[in-house]
């Protein structure tokens, strides 16, 4: 299965529901250089919208998002309202990633995916991810995968792997995400608990994809939105419960990265 174009360099992409001249641009950026006060941003972010970190929350977002650098990505997504304006842009959306060997596969994870609550349902964390494929780091990979809580950001995911939600191949996780998890540098990943009727024989509870990661982070929304999902038939991946997170992974083609001829 061919995965979608990747965009192209330097994207700025005007806000599809706004007659005004905002526009949002899409920045990558290594790992190893990433400076402070962007993870101080992105760590607010992701405390705005999704969950408390406290005091140490950008020693926390490099130590789990970037605690392998040289292989890791950030991709940044920035609003700015008028460009004629002096405002600097400010930050709406973000996602860290990062790639690894599992056998003779190249893994492409996503470790967090953060759109600012003003913002969502433009596709904003579509274009995060599919921005991804820009980068060298994510040309050769042919595995595709992240443990997280929204539903959304598991539809992001299935985009970048031109699939479709609602027909995630199970069998191809169930098969697969012992070893990926197991090969994985990042410690709560190698740890991971993997829960739900793909994995354990007598699961009663719902869930069919699942990591019990004992992050218990407020799931009102995500579970708002997994409604909606379910309602237009378009989920397989079981219940969400708490202190767990949905483990989705897809085989993709890998793509040819964009080349900077300037």
């Amino acid at each position: 299965m061919t995965p979608v174009t990747p965009p192209t360099r330097g994207l700025v992409l005007p806000c599809p529901t706004s007659p005004s001249k905002a526009s949002f641009s899409y920045k990558m950026t290594l790992g190893s250089e990433v400076s402070d006060d962007t993870l101080k941003l992105c760590a607010n972010l992701f405390s705005s919208n999704y969950g408390i970190w406290g005091d140490q929350a950008a020693t926390i977002s490099k130590f789990t998002c970037l605690s392998h650098p040289e292989s890791s990505v950030l991709v940044t997504c920035y609003i700015q309202v008028d460009p004629l304006e002096s405002e600097c842009p400010q930050l709406y959306g973000h996602t860290f990633a990062t790639v690894w060997d599992y056998g003779e596969n190249k893994v492409g994870w996503v470790m967090q995916l953060v759109v600012d609550e003003a913002v969502r349902q433009r596709y904003i964390a579509t274009h995060l991810l599919q921005t991804l494929k820009c980068h060298t780091l994510f040309s050769c990979i042919n595995i595709v995968g992240l443990v997280l809580s929204h539903p959304a950001a598991c539809n992001a995911l299935a985009k970048y792997a031109a699939a479709n939600i609602k027909d995630v191949e199970l069998h191809f996780i169930c098969q697969h995400a012992k070893g990926i998890l197991a090969s994985s540098p990042i410690s709560y990943l190698k740890a991971a608990q993997l829960r739900g009727s793909l994995f354990q024989d007598s699961c009663d509870n719902g869930a069919i994809s699942s990591v019990f990661t004992e992050f218990y982070v407020d799931h009102t929304e995500p579970l708002a939105v997994l409604e909606q999902y379910k309602k237009k038939g378009q989920w397989c991946l079981g219940e969400l419960l708490d202190g767990h997170e949905f483990l989705a992974v897809f085989p993709i083609a890998p793509v040819s990265p964009v080349r900077d001829d300037n």
